[in-house]
């Protein structure tokens, strides 16, 4: 029997929903819904939208409470929906690309990741202006800057941090990743042990802090972090371990953002796959009680049942995926404050190169290069 499952649940809990009753939907709308900012008092009435168009959904992964940045996003990923097509591209996000964010006092400069944080965080970022504020405003900062560097319209985000993230995947018996290359990590952060000083004195705490910065420095706090390592191939996987799969940066083979942008699409990969063997909507309900305490979105009501009433097949969609890296668009610098950070090839600010990459890729045209084949 083939499996109707809406293209909602590969996007929308990578990623997080279902076809489910509309009655069922709203109640968990109801959890999950953060109301948009509103328009201005002119605004033109936007038109109802066409199920079949082609849309722009900005996924966003964060740590949460209990986590250090934890409202910074280290996961970004655009899903390109073209439903006529079947298609789906992923276009992940680099987390340290430098953004111009306008503030009450001018623009500012941050890394791309910062922009939800700047949403949601009242007290460091007072001077954020007033339709950024929460996490509606957080996530209309995070799709105008998205849409900035992608030259795409953002259209709505989903957002969902880590606890759910695991919890998601627990609930799922666990999720069958295939990993594109080994690696091992030996800097992979413990949760709790930020500020362990790992039985450093205070005069050689600041002789450490006064020479190094930055993963030097991390690195002097052996305490801080444990060692992770996967091996290449097909790897059944927890939420724990899955989450460390995606997280991890500091591998010497591919341990950057442009690697773990690999790992995000395969692990996309493995949940739609994990999502098909299901064979009833029964099986799914834990699944979507957990998205509901964990996942945000501006997506609305009517939206979600245009989508499900649409009856697609994500059996049948092809995934595909771009990825922005220094070996196409981006180059790599250090801010006036000393920062790594990601910059358009063309030069700071200067996004065209970046939006015809894009362009290019999401209409299949051959002078595009592709990201390595992640397993479908």
């Amino acid at each position: 029997m083939r499996k109707k499952i809406t293209v909602f649940t590969l996007l929308l809990l990578g990623l997080f929903f279902i076809s489910v009753s509309a009655s069922y939907l709203f109640f968990i709308y109801k959890k999950v819904y953060v109301a948009p900012v509103s328009p201005p008092p002119n605004a033109t009435p936007t038109p109802t939208p066409d199920p079949m168009a082609p849309k722009n959904i900005l996924l966003l992964g964060y740590g949460g409470a209990g986590h250090e940045g934890g409202t910074l996003t280290d996961t970004m990923i655009v899903a390109h929906l073209i439903p006529k097509e079947k298609k789906v591209f992923l276009i992940s996000i680099p987390r340290d690309i430098w953004v111009p964010i306008p503030m009450k006092n001018g623009t500012q400069n941050f890394k791309i990741n910062h922009a939800f944080s700047i949403g949601v965080d009242e007290k460091r970022f007072p001077e954020k202006l007033p339709q950024y504020t929460g996490i509606a405003g957080a996530g209309l900062l995070s799709r105008e800057m998205v849409g900035l560097v992608t030259g795409l319209k953002i259209d709505n985000f989903v957002s969902v941090n880590f606890e759910g993230f695991k919890n998601i995947v627990n609930i799922l018996g666990g999720i069958n990743i295939y990993v594109p290359y080994s690696f091992k990590d030996e800097y992979y952060p413990i949760k709790g042990k930020e500020d362990d000083t790992c039985g450093l004195t205070e005069e050689q705490l600041t002789a450490i802090h006064a020479t190094l910065s930055g993963q030097l420095l991390e690195q002097e706090f052996k305490c801080r972090f444990e060692t992770i390592e996967f091996t290449k191939g097909l790897i059944l996987m927890d939420g724990e371990t899955s989450l460390k799969f995606v997280r991890s940066r500091h591998s010497d083979i591919n341990g950057g953002d442009f690697g773990r942008s690999l790992r995000q699409q395969a692990f996309i990969v493995a949940v739609k796959n994990k999502l098909l063997s299901f064979g009833s909507f029964t099986k799914l309900i834990p699944v979507i009680n957990s998205i509901s305490k964990n996942t945000q979105t501006d997506i609305d009501i009517k939206s979600a049942l245009n989508f499900v009433s649409s009856n697609f097949e994500i059996g049948d969609f092809e995934i595909k995926t771009v990825t922005l890296t220094t070996d196409n668009v981006l180059t790599d610098t250090i801010s006036s404050d000393k920062q790594y950070i990601l910059i358009p090839k063309a030069g700071e600010g200067n996004w065209d190169e970046i939006h015809k990459f894009i362009s290019d890729a999401v209409t299949q045209k051959p002078t595009v290069t592709q990201t390595p084949k992640v397993t479908n």
